[in-house]
């Protein structure tokens, strides 16, 4: 089963980034399984805390994994981030050596909308274009 992590970086990010990259993942696995007896995918969210909270603490994530937890995720998903990229960088510095650790293993990396921005900072994307 391929290991699918939806990261859930610090600060003020697009919840529905996650929300609906998990929920459209979890759909793909229950229609997979309906029709062949098995999930494709093992599904999880990872981040730096226990818990992240949305819009002044109206909403929270509480991440499933501590990144250290993943050995060798398959796809790495990272959501879009909110709009001060600057602070959403320095925030998630540890995130961002991970990211890198893990491509450098051979995950795939893909991102969502300015989730480019967090994916640029790992220096994956040196001497490549890339659109948010």
């Amino acid at each position: 089963m391929k290991q699918i992590i939806i990261l859930v970086p610090e600060g003020q990010n697009n919840l529905s980034s996650i929300v609906g990259a998990y929920k459209i993942l979890k759909r793909a696995n229950a229609y997979w399984k309906e029709h062949r007896n098995i999930e494709l995918f093992d599904i999880k969210l990872a981040g730096i805390s226990k818990e992240v909270e949305f819009h002044e603490g109206l909403f929270s994530v509480k991440p499933q994994l501590h990144i250290s937890e993943v050995a060798q995720a398959k796809l790495i998903i990272i959501p879009s981030l909110n709009h001060n990229y600057d602070q959403a960088i320095n925030s998630n510095a540890e995130i961002t050596a991970w990211i890198e650790h893990q491509y450098c293993k051979g995950a795939e990396i893909a991102s969502i909308c300015t989730g480019a921005f967090l994916l640029a900072s790992a220096g994956i994307l040196n001497g490549k274009t890339c659109s948010t």
